[in-house]
């Protein structure tokens, strides 16, 4: 089981470290509009759009590294004082009593949005008109990969309540 743990870690930081350079593209895309529409004049229809867009990807491919580097926002007023066996014991619990319903739905949900926006390859009501569906096929690939790095912490809960590392 650990094995299965660090394979999914692996991916989850490698998927996340990719994703992240979508960043510098973002940045790049709004400095472009930046000086394109203030110093030149001359805005484009696409910058905008298509920030957003690169935004909601790097957002979303983010999902699974933030949960496996701890960032996701939880209240640890209590969680930090418990022994790390209560702590694994609290983890089993809340990961089938709130993530897997959740992650379940949001993937079964997401899937769906998807598969609509396929069967009618929907595009941006915008001028430019970019296609929507292939930034749709993030969503259920991102909740996946979250609930597969839930999984993994999962694991690592179950060796916390055996008191192992």
């Amino acid at each position: 089981m650990k094995n299965i743990s660090k394979i999914i870690d692996s991916i989850n930081e490698s998927i996340g470290k990719i994703f992240s350079w979508l960043a510098y593209v973002l940045l790049f895309v709004v400095l472009f509009e930046v000086f394109s529409s203030k110093i030149f004049d001359r805005p484009r229809i696409w910058s905008f759009e298509l920030s957003y867009i690169l935004y909601a990807v790097m957002f979303l491919m983010g999902f699974g590294y933030t949960l496996k580097n701890n960032g996701h926002v939880r209240i640890d007023i209590f969680y930090d004082r418990f022994s790390k066996k209560t702590q694994g014991i609290l983890d089993v619990i809340t990961f089938f009593l709130f993530f897997v319903p959740f992650v379940g739905l949001a993937v079964r949900y997401s899937w769906v949005f998807m598969m609509q926006s396929w069967q009618i390859l929907e595009h941006s009501q915008s001028a430019w008109a970019p296609p929507i569906y292939l930034f749709k096929t993030f969503m259920p690939i991102a909740f996946f990969l979250l609930f597969l790095q839930g999984v993994s912490e999962l694991i690592k809960a179950i060796y916390k309540i055996k008191g192992e590392k």
